[in-house]
């Protein structure tokens, strides 16, 4: 039976969190959050999301959309997967065409995806003028085992849960601390109202286990915690304001995050590291993750 390929709609954000738990063991996903993104999504990102079925089963998933926490021109994201029983068909092909096609309808000049590094991945993108860029690692912490003494706050530190700040706060220093993440797309552009839909809103933020750190009176460091419905949790964002750096904060945040997400009965925390963000590698590494997978972003001009 051929493909049929269809946009997206309520009721099919099953098929995108079933095939991402599939394919990758660390994705943190569920539904509900699903669809919360879905519903609130900002209208500037001209967001496309397909579905590839044949006789009545998903065999492969993608999305494109204008990038609304950028301010580089024309930036644009797109994915897709497909299942392994499923390659090789031309499925990925037209999803991608199609996908690509929609970019330039919206405006799209520069298109950035994240993939696996194997051959397969590397030839599909690369024949289509994707570069290799960065290599994103993934890592796993088991919260049942024991986890190394939280680090000492220091002079006027202390840490509160989410639930007990403002999400104004909160976005004071995620939006700073992002400006200098590696990567090729900076993440400058994305204003209050559509933060707090995005991050603060969403289901699957844990504003009890997420933590904000204040120094000196002023909310200078956070993580954020992100859970599904098994158990399991994924690090959305650790970071510290440019004026309190040095003086350990993140480590601090996300000792005292983790030790709160595992009091709340979490078992496994997943968390991702461009392998150029050092210093985020080695808290991490102290507090005992270990590398559980890796993706590279890939890159190209659309025109090309």
């Amino acid at each position: 039976m051929a493909f049929t390929i269809r946009p997206a709609g309520p009721g099919d954000e099953p098929a995108f969190v079933a095939i991402q738990r599939d394919l990758y063991a660390y994705a943190v996903v569920h539904e509900e959050a699903f669809r919360h993104h879905w519903a609130t999504e900002p209208a500037r990102a001209h967001a496309l999301r397909l579905v590839a079925e044949e006789d009545g089963r998903v065999a492969g998933v993608g999305r494109a959309g204008l990038s609304i926490s950028s301010s580089l021109p024309g930036a644009s994201q797109h994915g897709l997967l497909v299942r392994p029983d499923y390659r090789g068909r031309g499925l990925g092909g037209e999803l991608f065409d199609r996908l690509m096609a929609h970019l330039g309808e919206v405006g799209g000049t520069r298109v950035e995806g994240w993939g696996d590094g194997d051959e397969a991945t590397v030839r599909f993108l690369g024949t289509r003028g994707f570069a290799q860029r960065h290599e994103l690692r993934y890592s796993h912490l088991n919260l049942e085992g024991p986890l190394p003494p939280t680090p000492a706050a220091g002079e006027h530190v202390r840490a509160v849960s989410f639930a007990e700040t403002t999400p104004e706060e909160v976005f004071a220093v995620d939006s700073e601390a992002v400006l200098d993440e590696p990567g090729d797309t900076p993440a400058d552009a994305m204003d209050f109202a559509e933060w707090r839909s995005t991050i603060w809103d969403a289901p699957d933020t844990d504003k009890a286990a997420s933590v904000l750190v204040y120094a000196d009176g002023q909310p200078a460091a956070y993580t954020l915690v992100e859970t599904d419905l098994d158990r399991r949790m994924w690090s959305g964002g650790t970071g510290t304001r440019r004026a309190f750096r040095g003086r350990g904060l993140a480590k601090y945040a996300k000792s005292v995050a983790l030790r709160r997400a595992a009091e709340r009965g979490i078992t496994d925390a997943f968390t991702p590291n461009d392998e150029e963000n050092g210093p985020m590698l080695a808290i991490n590494e102290w507090l005992g993750y270990r590398p559980c997978g890796a993706q590279f972003s890939y890159l190209r001009a659309l025109s090309s």
